[in-house]
């Protein structure tokens, strides 16, 4: 087949600046602190180039010269890093059974970080949010001396389907007074400041990539385990979302052909049998059918009190009702992530949410996950693990989309990983 040279128009001087510019200060927000010359380097851009590119990001107040390298001898270069406090982000995650908030710098550093509200199905819930940002950012102003205009952008963290344009809430089977709400103008329009909304299990995902187990991969699933159940993906180092932005709402996956037509009310079929909350209710199911369990004595006969964890900690001791529901979560779960696997053939797999807080999570449901999808397929496994950020990847990952699309404006452009050298 014959090629044809491309044609391209030659760039400005401003573009070309831009170009250099957006290049080198995301290489200095992926690799920072780093030298002038390893930079130099590492991009094949002229010492010259990258010092005058930089002396204007100083100016600019984006970077600044920090500690001197240690080197074995010679002149020791200047370090350059991000200018953390040049403004703060709020990272917001409403995928856990209480509102979760991290105000964070533009390098990602994290200031503050505290669980709200418990979520409830009401519209009210933006009223609310409204409350705990302007907590958040007194608290702040008055004891830390922030100030009001270094409040740059809020990113919140829904289980819902979203339309990604307009930001309204297309479905939220979990709370469905929320559907038609629009997160992102009611909150563009109280604080003036750029509002970024994404599904909430995609944003643990981006959690895991830039903070926790997915860092040193380039394809993993994140599986998210709590009032729900979803996956968000990384292919090739990019959030994948597909075409119609639902890819990863395994929560609806369906078990088995008699259950086809399975109608959906407040959950999908896998979070009806396999959701930490759902286990809650088969043991209060269970025991209001005369099934005996040491679990009514944890709860002091009060089955209102029956939590998740109060059925982790029966297993532990032994409990006969605890572990046949825990075997059956594990069961409905394996079934679905062996089906990812054959799928999209990640190098990882990531268990997070409500279940790493769970006693003895590794052997009662990591290992029997492990042992169930080894004896299943015949070819190589990823590795599977429970994330190192708990139930914080969500709002981790809200932060650092916050700070990201911030940047993206005026630095879009970035070299791949690997390129550089």
């Amino acid at each position: 087949m014959e090629k044809f040279p491309k044609y391209l128009k030659i760039a400005s001087s401003e573009l070309q600046y831009q170009i250099n510019s957006s290049i080198i200060f995301n290489y200095i927000r992926d690799n920072g602190p780093i030298s002038r010359i390893k930079i130099s380097n590492d991009l094949k851009i002229s010492p010259s180039a990258v010092s005058r590119t930089i002396d204007k990001l100083m100016v600019e107040r984006y970077v600044i010269e920090t500690e001197k390298m240690k080197t074995k001898g010679g002149k020791r270069p200047m370090l350059i890093k991000i200018k953390q406090d040049k403004g703060y982000v709020m990272g917001i995650d409403l995928g856990k059974e209480k509102l979760k908030l991290v105000l964070a710098n533009l390098s990602g550093e994290v200031i503050d970080i505290y669980r709200g509200f418990k979520i409830l199905n009401d519209t009210n819930i933006v009223d609310k949010i409204i409350d705990e940002i302007r907590k958040t950012l007194i608290k702040h102003q008055q004891y830390y001396g922030m100030e009001k205009n270094e409040f740059k952008a809020v990113c919140v963290g829904i289980p819902a389907d979203i339309d990604m344009e307009s930001g309204k809430i297309i479905s939220a089977p979990l709370y469905k007074k929320w559907k038609n709400l629009n997160f992102k103008d009611i909150l563009r329009s109280e604080f003036s400041i750029p509002v970024y909304i994404e599904n909430d299990v995609n944003l643990s995902a981006m959690g895991e990539k830039h903070y926790g187990k997915g860092i040193d991969f380039k394809d993993f699933i994140f599986i998210e385990i709590s009032n729900g159940i979803g996956a968000g993906i990384i292919n090739n180092n990019q959030l994948f979302r597909g075409s119609f932005g639902s890819a990863g709402e395994i929560g609806f996956t369906i078990i088995g052909i008699e259950n086809l037509g399975f109608e959906v009310k407040d959950k999908g079929f896998l979070e009806e049998f396999a959701s930490v909350q759902s286990i809650k209710q088969k043991a209060i199911k269970e025991i209001e059918n005369g099934r005996k369990s040491i679990i009514t004595e944890i709860v002091k006969n009060d089955i209102k009190k029956i939590e998740p964890y109060t059925i982790f900690e029966a297993a532990v001791k032994g409990d006969k009702l605890a572990n046949s529901i825990i075997n059956g979560m594990v069961s409905f779960l394996s079934v679905g992530i062996i089906n990812l696997i054959l799928i999209l053939n990640p190098q990882i797999i990531i268990l997070g949410g409500d279940i790493c807080g769970l006693p003895d999570v590794d052997k009662l449901f990591l290992e029997p996950i492990k042992e169930k999808i080894k004896s299943s397929i015949p070819f190589k496994i990823p590795e599977i693990e429970l994330s190192s950020l708990g139930e914080d990847a969500g709002v981790l990952g809200a932060s650092f989309y916050a700070i990201d699309s911030l940047f993206i404006d005026k630095f879009p452009y970035k070299i791949e990983e690997g390129e550089a050298s």
